[in-house]
């Protein structure tokens, strides 16, 4: 995608904050760039906030510049929950443990209301397990990315942005209490991971866990919400927020438009795109004759082309070569 958006003469610039849309006009408002928190200023014909509602409307454009039927809108809009995910990197054959390359559900219960209803409890240390938690390890997904020795793994379960209440407004600098109140939600994770991979805490490498902060810092989301809007009938449909604004030339895309999810969120893209150039979605998604889906088992390396074999054998010499060192150290 990146490739594609300089094919274009586009420019991608990270680590970079926006401060604030630029407005112009009085009675009719019209978007003609950015200004970033540097100072400087991107001037551009149009638009784009792929932040959600609250994000976008309250603090890139400013209540002063939007109307009193979309202020009404945005005070009645709700977010979905937020997520703590923990990341780890293990020294063991996890294969042995009796993982593969699929996703986890553990589940307590079938009720999905019930589980809801459990994880939003403010209160996320009561109780030894989460009541629902996805688990997958990701060098089983992509074997170009294991280095035939350390996996990596994700555990993720919803949560009460209000769990985090009492540290919201903590700068870069995490208080003592804040890393103890992480330790304390890694070790009930690990509970449950244990009867999923058993020894897995006792061959931990490396551990980390993402929190609601850690989502309103990378991503600038309302209350760190991953989902945007919440999915209820008064946040999808006819009834979302839509691509093209009031604000002349401006617009929105992401998980607060369409849909939530990777596939929601991308084709987002399509139909700001659409709006954008006055055109059908169908117009936006045309076959590519050129490009040729490939498939490759995660489970069975048989028929792994050259290009990915020579991947892996490199990944895995990197690895010894590291060990050679370390040990002459």
């Amino acid at each position: 995608m990146t490739n594609k958006i300089k094919k274009h003469n586009g420019l991608v610039q990270t680590s970079t904050s926006v401060k604030r849309v630029l407005i112009e006009g009085d009675k009719k408002k019209k978007a003609i760039g950015v200004e970033l928190e540097s100072g400087e200023q991107i001037f551009a014909s149009r638009v784009i906030s792929n932040a959600d509602p609250g994000i976008t409307y309250f603090n890139l454009i400013g209540k002063e510049n939007i109307s009193a039927k979309l202020l009404k809108k945005l005070s009645k809009t709700k977010y979905s929950c937020t997520s703590i995910m923990l990341f780890l990197t293990v020294d063991m054959d996890v294969k042995k443990a009796g993982l593969d390359s699929g996703n986890i559900w553990l589940l307590k219960d079938k009720d999905f209301d019930t589980i809801y209803d459990d994880s939003q409890n403010a209160d996320i240390l009561k109780g030894n397990e989460f009541p629902g938690m996805f688990i997958s390890c990701t060098t089983l997904k992509d074997p170009i990315s294991f280095d035939g020795r350390y996996h990596t793994l994700e555990a993720i379960t919803y949560i009460n942005y209000e769990a985090f209440a009492d540290f919201k407004d903590e700068d870069k600098e995490r208080s003592e209490a804040y890393l103890q109140f992480k330790e304390q939600i890694i070790q009930k994770f690990l509970r449950s991971l244990e009867k999923v991979v058993p020894g897995i805490t006792a061959s931990i490498v490396h551990k980390e866990l993402g929190t609601p902060i850690t989502n309103e810092f990378y991503i600038n989301s309302t209350d760190g919400n991953v989902y945007g809007t919440e999915k209820s009938l008064k946040h999808i449909g006819p009834f979302a927020y839509k691509m093209k604004s009031e604000i002349e030339n401006f617009y929105l895309c992401g998980a607060s438009t369409v849909s939530h999810g990777v596939a929601g969120a991308s084709y987002s893209g399509v139909q700001t795109a659409a709006a954008i150039l006055g055109c059908r979605q169908d117009d936006l998604i045309k076959p590519n004759k050129e490009q040729h889906l490939r498939i490759f088992d995660a489970e069975d390396d048989t028929n792994y082309p050259d290009w990915m074999q020579k991947k892996i054998a490199l990944k895995k010499t990197k690895l010894a070569s590291k060990d050679v060192f370390t040990s002459a150290n």
